[in-house]
């Protein structure tokens, strides 16, 4: 008798060893020996429970675990491992059913704060409420009662239990009634609390609410400080790469913000938000290829995704194709979609089919919710350049310069508009003013080298383009400007280089027809 006991150790020694080192099924075939000796050691059902459950064989795994609690209905460790395996198949009342016994064991607050997590995965709000006041409830099992409310939507009573507690130097509550008052727009107390934390906090949440901050602040370097701590520490939490990926984005760091929301979408590839946070990222990049693609892949899933269908318009209106495009704007406003980007992007569409009255209803819809938004302002100003209604357009321009004086881009559409209409000096004056605000303002240059050009004044002309593309140099006009300016004075072969290179950046029939017409004049005069 004694024999098979030292060999029933034997056994367990060994399987532990193999299991040290990941070697499940000969562990597994080890404590089968053991079992055959003696097939009611509780320590060898539980033990094959633990393997079959780290081989994800949930199935065995309980039915070890079974085993071990009818013999022994107070094994605590059989019980935990049943409730997580009971979690980790969804079975949320199982694993509740568990936690409520391993407490009734041991009266601790550990297993008080799971009941009520899992409690809240079943939304069992009364439940969760009843624990508010036990000889156990401390700020540890304040904080799970209002996150199960919190997340169950019951954020008032969660604020009320919190507020109640602020005082106690508890994290996580201080965290979560920041949470709370960022929901509710209360932006001031959230922002207290979160900046209370300080810089050099290790707390993810706090960490990426303060980019949150940073963002609204326009603060780009603090956000993506922010927001690159928060993710280095959490490489698994999606929120915080989107996040990054959109501070890069507004930071106008493109590829890293590629590089943020593909690893987002890695971790959470059935969030559509974050692909089409890819999605747009492309669009903005003008790879419109790639945009396409993701787009098709978002529609394929969700066909009612509706700013992925305004992308989809406007690859369409990129490609010419505008009455497909205002098909699809079209359809999402018919079905209720009828957001600034749907309307916005509906209103360029039909200006540029030339129908300019539904052009400018479409735009100053948007214009009525958001008065004071330039962009918006001058969105409607272009249509109104495509209308030739230039003296419209300049009001519009003076009234965007008048709420905000630093609006480089109002100055810019002035010069627009004053040399459309032929008021070559009011031109030079917007795009000085624009130069003025920024040195590196392309569109300004641009607009200085056409007055130039139209005064005959071909050298400034091409210095002042020179800059032009200097501060952007993927802009395929600049080039075909320069190369009108180069066929002006009869240089055809630099002009014809121009011309190349726009043909190389937009391959438009414009700058192709240039471009053969160029070549010819080459040929010609070399022959």
């Amino acid at each position: 008798m004694l024999s098979e006991e030292k060999e029933v150790l034997e056994y367990i020694k060994e399987a532990f060893s193999l299991r040290s080192r990941e070697l499940y099924k000969p562990a597994v075939e080890m404590l089968y020996k053991a079992l055959a000796l003696d097939n009611d050691n509780i320590e060898v059902l539980y033990q094959l429970g633990e393997l079959y459950a780290l081989m994800q064989n949930h199935t065995r795994a309980a039915g070890y675990l079974d085993q071990v609690i009818t013999k022994d209905p107070g094994h605590t460790e059989s019980l935990r491992l049943y409730k997580q395996i009971s979690e980790d198949l969804n079975d949320f009342e199982k694993a509740l059913s568990f936690a409520e016994k391993l407490f009734e064991l041991n009266k601790n607050r550990e297993d008080l704060k799971e009941i009520i997590r899992l409690a809240g995965k079943l939304k069992l709000t009364d439940k969760i409420k009843a624990y508010q006041a036990t000889d156990f409830t401390n700020s540890d099992v304040i904080y799970e009662i209002a996150k199960a409310l919190y997340d169950n939507g019951e954020i008032q009573e969660a604020k009320k239990i919190l507020t109640d507690r602020q005082n106690d130097d508890s994290e996580n509550i201080k965290v979560l009634l920041g949470k709370i008052y960022f929901d509710e727009n209360d932006l001031e107390k959230s922002r207290e609390i979160f900046e209370s934390f300080g810089k050099n906090t290790d707390n993810t949440e706090v960490l990426n609410y303060q980019g949150l901050f940073a963002l609204e602040d326009m603060n780009f370097t603090e956000a993506i400080k922010c927001f690159s701590k928060a993710s280095s520490i959490n490489k698994n939490n999606p929120v915080y790469f989107y996040n990054l990926g959109n501070a890069y984005f507004f930071n106008g760091w493109m590829e890293e913000a590629q590089n943020a929301y593909s690893k987002a979408i890695y971790l959470a590839p059935d969030n559509m938000d974050y692909r089409y946070s890819l999605c747009y990222l492309y669009y903005e990049t003008k790879d419109f290829d790639k945009c396409k693609k993701e787009a098709d892949a978002i529609l394929s899933t969700y066909p009612k995704h509706y700013s992925t269908r305004v992308l989809k318009a406007l690859l369409l209106d990129n490609n010419n194709e505008f009455m497909q495009a205002k098909n699809i704007l079209e359809e999402n406003v018919k079905e209720g979609c009828d957001d600034d980007f749907t309307l916005l992007s509906l209103g360029k569409t039909y200006s540029r089919l030339d129908m300019f009255e539904k052009a400018e209803k479409t735009i100053l819809k948007v214009i009525e919710r958001n008065p004071d938004n330039l962009n918006y302002i001058t969105d409607l100003a272009d249509i109104y350049i495509r209308e030739k209604k230039y003296d419209k357009s300049l009001e519009l321009v003076q009234k965007t310069i008048n709420l905000n004086p630093n609006y480089v881009y109002g100055y810019v559409l002035g010069a627009k508009t004053a040399y459309l209409s032929g008021d070559f000096e009011t031109c030079k004056s917007y795009a000085q003013e624009a130069l003025g605000l920024d040195m590196n303002c392309a569109e300004g240059y641009y607009y200085l080298a056409l007055v130039r050009f139209n005064e005959e004044d071909y050298e400034e002309a091409v210095e002042c383009m020179k800059r032009a593309i200097t501060y952007d140099v993927a802009n395929p006009k600049y080039y075909a400007e320069m190369s009108k300016i180069y066929k002006a004075q009869n240089n055809i072969k630099t002009a014809l280089e121009y011309i190349a290179e726009a043909e190389s950046i937009d391959n438009s029939t414009e700058y192709k027809l240039m471009y053969q017409e160029l070549a010819a004049l080459n040929r010609k005069k070399n022959y």
